[in-house]
């Protein structure tokens, strides 16, 4: 079956790949040491090409460009995200001061709380990856959607319809507001004030931004109504849509399991057999900051993005069949939507939202049990890089 096998005396999982998890992760930090000239170029890069949309949006005169420059805006939104994610790794720059402004910097257009994503991203995701809690794209088991309300199933089949076209509503509703936007209950103590400056922080910049766009008629021959949806409501969909897409794919596969418990990582599931990586023409992965390079990020977090297509061709040589390497195509995508409904947990394969399985198990019995046999007590902490 792909991507399954019995846990081995050597720490591979799956008894499949060339080399341990450990001794690709040791391979993988060779490539950990961040070149400041390289993160502050693309860091500068970027903040300008994003303020060269919105004057787009506000200067230039036919109605098509600027809707243009507005889908363009939240492209660059896209990878200002991406930059905040390496800053909160420490991979911008060496000083981690440096580090923490830049982060900032990129992730206010980008209305990202920095402190609630140290928490959500470093603490929850790297730690506890396809693990059944708050996350993005968690399935749900047949029980839990059936006991949802009807207009609450409504909503599970619009985020995961078959053409994709539920990802942005998905990250707005579930993940942006609650998650990356206002903090919650959920978050710990020592955080919590800061997250809170964080929020106010974000709310200004917000309602300054929105009020200059509605302030357009006084400075451009553009409309008010116009400079707010293109310049903003525009952008900021097509940055969660794009942000949604990612994280979709990155953690979404027919091979991928997901856990409804604690999984000791190091002799069970290593993270190079959690996460995917997608091949793209060579041009769209320099521009999208090799984000979707994802597997080699969650084996070493702290490689920073310029180098992880190297780091993505070791991992693959050293970890074999275990990595789920692969060309992307929409017909991939269009199938993966398809397939990828609701998950069960103790079968360990995907089901359609009528229950009915749509993969084969996708560990093996004696893994299963193994997993079984693990108690929180042992759990593994992963390093929160």
């Amino acid at each position: 079956m792909d991507g399954a096998g019995a846990v081995s005396d050597t720490g591979s999982s799956l008894g499949l790949g060339r080399a341990t998890p450990q001794e690709i992760k040791r391979a993988l930090t060779a490539y950990s040491t961040p070149n400041a000239k390289e993160g502050v170029k693309h860091f500068v890069l970027d903040v300008v090409l994003y303020a060269a949309c919105i004057a787009g949006v506000l200067f230039v005169g036919p109605l098509w460009a600027k809707i243009l420059f507005g889908v363009l805006a939240g492209v660059k939104l896209a990878n200002l995200g991406a930059l905040g994610h390496e800053a909160a790794h420490g991979n911008l720059a060496s000083s981690r001061l440096a580090n923490d402004i830049m982060g900032v910097i990129v992730f206010t257009p980008c209305l990202y709380n920095y402190r609630l994503w140290q928490h959500d991203h470093h603490q929850l995701h790297h730690i506890h990856t396809n693990v059944n809690h708050q996350d993005s794209w968690v399935p749900l088991s047949k029980a839990q959607y059936d006991s949802l309300p009807a207009w609450h199933r409504a909503l599970h089949r619009a985020y995961r319809n078959q053409w994709g076209l539920g990802f942005g509503l998905y990250y707005m509703i579930e993940r942006w507001l609650p998650v990356r936007f206002i903090p919650s209950k959920g978050v710990p103590k020592e955080m919590r004030a800061s997250a809170w400056r964080h929020f106010a922080y974000l709310t200004t910049y917000a309602a300054l931004f929105i009020g200059g766009l509605a302030a357009a008629p006084l400075y451009s021959d553009t409309s008010s109504i116009t400079a707010v949806v293109l310049g903003f409501v525009l952008p900021f969909y097509v940055w969660l849509s794009m942000f949604a897409f990612t994280v979709y794919i990155q953690h979404t596969h027919a091979r991928l399991p997901w856990f409804d418990g604690p999984v000791h990582r190091k002799a069970m599931m290593a993270q190079e057999e959690l996460a995917t990586t997608f091949l793209f023409p060579h041009w769209l992965t320099y521009l999208m900051h090799n984000v979707y390079d994802h597997a080699a990020h969650h084996v070493a977090p702290r490689v920073p993005f310029y180098h992880l297509s190297d780091a993505t061709r070791t991992l693959d040589e050293m970890a074999g069949p275990r990595a789920i390497t692969e060309p992307f195509s929409f017909t991939r995508l269009h199938q993966t939507l398809k397939t990828c409904k609701l998950y069960d947990f103790e079968a360990y394969r995907w089901l359609d939202f009528d229950g009915a399985p749509t993969t084969d198990q996708q560990i093996t019995d004696e893994l299963k049990t193994a997993i079984k046999a693990f108690g929180p007590g042992n759990m593994y902490v992963a390093e929160a890089s």
